[in-house]
């Protein structure tokens, strides 16, 4: 999507993708938009446009408030160090970028931007606090398993809910196509 406001992509029940985004099968953990490029991403919208032989494969969301842990994570050193953040190919980014984990202007609440799949510590601290918050959000019981039906959409403030997918069911027929439009507020 960088460069552009929306992605419009499949997904089967087989694909060999080099992103958890068209992987049927697993579970797509709990992040934020736009971590690892260098645009804001304050908004997205996700919208279903066709499912076909679905079963499962809801979408997860959790909101930054609802997080159990979020004092502890937030408290930590680690949180407000830059943390480098890379892609795959099949994402069309040519840079690194870095930022801390968790973001604060002078008297607000704090937001966050993270992606488990795109992180590159640079120290054992670094990882060790990566995989934590990571392990902390999957288990997390506040997080909601939503159903969209076709033609649905979310829209969410990216900086205060993270979202994800559970994984789906298997079906050699399984499709579902996605649009994803994102932006900033001004």
């Amino acid at each position: 999507m960088s460069g552009k406001f929306y992605a419009r992509f499949s997904v089967r029940n087989d694909d060999n993708s080099d992103s958890y985004l068209r992987q049927a099968h697993r579970r797509m953990e709990l992040h934020n938009d736009g971590t690892y490029v260098k645009e804001k991403t304050d908004w997205v919208i996700m919208q279903k446009i066709l499912e076909l032989n679905v079963e499962g494969g809801g979408s997860l969301l959790l909101h930054l408030d609802d997080w159990e842990e979020l004092e502890k994570f937030h408290s930590h050193p680690v949180a407000k160090e830059d943390i480098q953040w890379g892609s795959p190919s099949s994402k069309n980014i040519d840079y690194k970028t870095s930022h801390p984990i968790f973001i604060e202007k002078d008297g607000d609440l704090p937001i966050i931007s993270f992606i488990d799949q795109f992180a590159e510590p640079a120290n054992m601290t670094q990882g060790l606090y990566l995989y934590e918050l990571g392990e902390s959000l999957e288990r997390e019981s506040n997080t909601y398993n939503i159903k969209l039906n076709e033609g649905s959409m979310l829209i969410i403030n990216n900086y205060f809910w993270l979202h994800g997918r559970d994984k789906f069911f298997a079906n050699k027929d399984l499709h579902r196509e996605l649009l994803r439009q994102r932006g900033v507020f001004i």
